[in-house]
């Protein structure tokens, strides 16, 4: 387990404290998260919006999910969060270091990452752009015991509060310590090997004066069941917050410190029946299970790096690093019943690595008599393992990259300061705001990515040599080259600088019957930085030969160096190169303009119809990079070109109601929308790029339409949470008006939660998480499916709970999406399968 987290933690609190009192002491009633969501409507919404009407009485579509129905499903990744919220689509496999690719409302995801969904912690966004590459938003950002609800806002006033966000801003709030208590809980996997200890506690210092701590610390080998621990991670978060005197505001500072390791799951291999186009019969190929199986192997522990110094170094592939420390600060007050100000500003410093060994399904016989380092391939033997030396004779290989990128710096500085004035009108109120945001983002990589081959195995599978008729070897620990992967597109080290400064106004007219509300936000994103691209080879044989498109010079170097995760010494005969390749300048800068207008009639005071339409923009950040987009001096090509700013066009209408039903209260939000946007990215995948290696750029049109909803019920004990997503997403190449269904984007998609509570003495719930069927890039069809999960407390003295808690308790095979065809005449895809049957079991003391 990490080191010195007490100390890290006292240093926070000291800090936190020393700010606190360090405020003239003068008060409001602080906005308290430390209540679970009743469902009922009532809740002030925070998040991409003004912050001072509920969910009931505003014209956007949000729904707040509580701890305790996500702690009810025991979600596998912070993607399967993310499936608790309509209108959110995402397959939620990647496992629980994250790297999902995260749709909404139909906006597919046509690289990685999400393009279009922002996410952030009290407030402010954790990374400005979702889809930073291999530093998605979801790396960052781990849901845990300091978290009180979870509120999504799609469309409507996420493009305006927010930058960077026109599909989606979900926000992780945190429990402030307005409530008194907080508990332990131990967590111990039975059928598998992770342990997990969650803990928060807050509570009041004076009346005025209150805090909350709360995380987690978790080490283990995980559901899929790793031959080593892949999982050693914690997360510490704390806030402190002094409310005024005079009742007028607040201010509040949080601290967060996170180091974690968790496993990227890559996918697996399946077997299936393929006809006419459509995928059915899914399951397990006889040595590779993915529901309780990976790719992860102790014998592919780590890789050789060659530097772009030319230095050489072991690096582990241990999934998704990171490591994050950040300062944050609120401050709001009401100088008077009108004039309100509030600050929100954040600094993080903020690092990781992506290393994981990526996984494609490909047939061995495909690899025989191919050509790698000038030698035609005659035989595959085993690298490694208990089998090393020995000839493969497998059907199928992994041809994919064992890759790492070292991610130096994403550390950022955001504020987001905002003035409202409220002021009496005819029947009504009306509200004026004018808001500045900034935010200033660091993106410093270095790719390092090898050509390697291994035995498709979900049991430590093993790297694999190449050989010559003659018995030459062409590859060195089943490695065939560095840093020379999908061609020249790839081995890379930048350090770019992006700032956006957004100034944002709105008006709210607010009456008895209605209301009409407009915003607009103005984005001026300014890029500047610099990177190389840089293809190298190395002498894998020991002929001498060497196939580089690096300038510089080259040499057969012998090199000792440490193994970074044995720590003995290992000798790499590989070249030294010298910095070369293509070296790329860019300082540019973009301006554009989002807006929203939104209606809301007030029916009775139980329900509320509303309509809005939007545009949102979101700026192209570093997937241009190394695109050929760029000229010389740095600038960008036209707009005609090479388009850098999205946007995206949305219509709902929809009807938020709540009431009494049966005995027990109902609450319910029925959202119907429409919209449509252009997307011009750089993709690296040979994949979705007709084959071509090096990358390509992806033009397209998408339209969408399709409806949500999210429905609570509760009656006496039993409380149903329900939600679902309906969509019918196509797409058109640029220039083109034919529209086709677009990939990865299930047209339904659900969770549905019931539980009963027996009071003091226990509690029992059942949940469900499907979707419908999924067009892969291969253009087959994929079937949908769903799990079902299960939960039950015991509380056999007070203040101690006893749990066990099932996920995918039928052991489902639910390849949820789309996977690819390897060999369409034996039925073998690739896939990325949800976890199989798991239990946990739990202890908690409260107090």
């Amino acid at each position: 387990m990490k080191k010195s987290i007490l100390r890290v933690c006292a240093s926070a609190f000291a800090v936190a404290a020393a700010s606190a009192f360090a405020v003239p002491a003068l008060a409001q009633d602080a906005p308290v998260a430390d209540e679970a969501d009743t469902g009922d409507l009532n809740q002030i919404v925070v998040t991409a919006s003004g912050k001072d009407k509920t969910q009931l009485n505003t014209s956007i579509s949000v729904t707040s999910v509580a701890a305790e129905t996500i702690e009810n499903f025991k979600p596998s990744s912070e993607a399967e969060i993310f499936r608790m919220i309509p209108g959110i689509q995402v397959a939620g496999t990647a496992g629980p270091a994250g790297n999902s690719n995260i749709a909404v409302r139909g906006l597919p995801v046509a690289t990685g990452g999400s393009p279009f969904v922002q996410i952030q912690e009290d407030g402010l966004p954790t990374v400005l752009f979702g889809d930073i590459q291999f530093g998605n938003n979801d790396y960052w950002t781990h849901f845990d015991a300091s978290v009180a609800n979870v509120e999504g806002v799609r469309g409507g006033s996420a493009s305006t509060y927010a930058s960077q966000a026109p599909g989606a801003v979900i926000n992780y709030i945190s429990h402030y310590g307005k409530k008194d208590g907080g508990y332990i809980q131990l967590n111990k996997g039975i059928n598998y090997d992770e342990n997990k200890v969650d803990l928060r506690y807050g509570g009041h210092i004076t009346d005025s004066l209150y805090f909350h701590v709360g995380g987690y610390f978790k080490v283990g080998r995980g559901p899929l069941h790793s031959g080593y621990n892949v999982s050693d991670s914690y997360q510490i978060k704390a806030n402190i917050t002094k409310e005024f005197d005079d009742g007028k505001g607040y201010f509040r500072m949080l601290f967060k410190r996170a180091d974690t390791q968790e496993p990227n799951y890559t996918g697996g291999v399946a077997t299936a029946t393929l006809s006419g186009g459509k995928v059915s019969n899914i399951r397990p190929l006889a040595n590779y299970d993915g529901r309780r199986q990976s790719n992860i192997s102790i014998f592919n522990r780590d890789m050789t790096v060659v530097g772009y110094d030319g230095t050489v170094s072991k690096q582990p592939l241990d999934g998704i690093t990171t490591k994050a420390t950040s300062i944050q600060n609120q401050f709001h007050y009401e100088f008077d019943d009108a004039i309100t100000v509030d600050n929100n500003a954040r600094w993080t410093d903020m690092s990781g690595a992506f290393a994981n060994a990526f996984l494609n399904v490909a047939k061995a016989s495909g690899v025989i008599g191919s050509t790698v380092n000038g030698g035609t391939v005659a035989e595959i033997r085993y690298a490694n393992g208990p089998k090393a030396g020995q000839l493969y004779t497998g059907a199928y290989v992994n041809n994919n990259a064992n890759f790492q990128t070292n991610i130096r710096d994403i550390g950022s500085f955001a504020n987001d300061l905002a003035l409202s004035g409220k002021f009496d009108m005819a029947g009504g109120k009306l509200t004026a705001r004018a808001g500045l945001f900034y935010m200033n983002q660091k993106i410093a990589m270095d790719w390092h990515v090898n050509p390697a081959l291994g035995e498709i195995s979900g049991n430590n599978p093993a790297r694999l040599d190449l050989y010559t008729a003659a018995g030459a070897k062409l590859t060195v620990d089943g490695i065939s080259g560095y840093n020379n992967n999908w061609g020249d597109c790839c081995a890379r080290s930048y350090d770019y600088s992006y700032s956006d400064t957004a100034p944002y106004a709105a008006l709210d007219l607010d009456t008895d019957h209605f209301g009409i509300d407009a915003s607009v936000r103005f984005d001026n994103v300014k890029a500047s930085g610099t990177g190389i691209n840089n293809t190298l080879m190395s002498d894998t044989n020991g002929d001498g030969i060497y196939d580089t498109t690096a300038s510089g010079p080259v040499f057969n170097t012998p090199v000792t160096t440490t193994n970074a995760v044995t720590g003995g010494t290992v000798v790499v005969n590989i070249p030294t190169i010298g910095l070369g390749g293509t070296q790329e300048v860019f300082d540019y800068s973009r301006h554009y303009t989002s807006w929203s207008i939104g209606g809301l009639y007030k029916v009775s005071p139980n329900t509320s119809l509303f309509v809005r339409a939007s545009r949102g923009g979101r700026f192209n950040g570093d997937r241009q990079t190394f695109s050929q987009k760029f000229k010389t001096d740095g600038s960008l090509a036209p707009a005609g070109v090479s388009p850098s700013v999205d946007f995206v066009n949305q219509y709902e209408a929809g009807i938020k109601t709540r009431g009494d039903l049966a005995g027990g209260r109902f609450s319910a939000e029925l959202t119907l929308l429409k919209g449509n946007f252009k997307q011009s990215t750089f993709e690296l995948s040979a994949t979705k790029c007709g084959g071509a290696a090096g990358g390509c750029i992806i033009d397209a049109k998408y339209k969408s339409y399709g409806a949500e909803f999210y429905g609570t019920y509760q009656n006496g004990g039993l409380s149903l949470v329900a939600n679902a997503t309906f969509s019918k997403a196509t797409r058109a190449a640029s220039g083109s008006n034919t529209y086709s269904r677009s990939p990865n984007i299930p047209d339904f998609i659900y969770t549905v939660s019931a539980n009963y509570d027996f009071g003091d003495l226990a509690s029992f719930g059942v949940n469900a998480s499907g979707q419908t069927n999924t067009l892969g890039d291969d253009g087959y069809v994929y079937p949908g499916s769903t799990t079902f999960g299960a939960v039950l407390r015991v509380r056999p003295i007070e203040n101690l709970e006893l749990g066990v808690q099932a996920y995918n308790l039928f052991n489902k095979y639910d390849l949820r999406g789309a996977g690819n065809v390897a060999d369409a005449a034996a039925g073998v895809i690739g896939s990325g399968v949800t976890i199989g049957r798991t239990f946990t079991a739990s202890v908690r003391y409260s107090f």
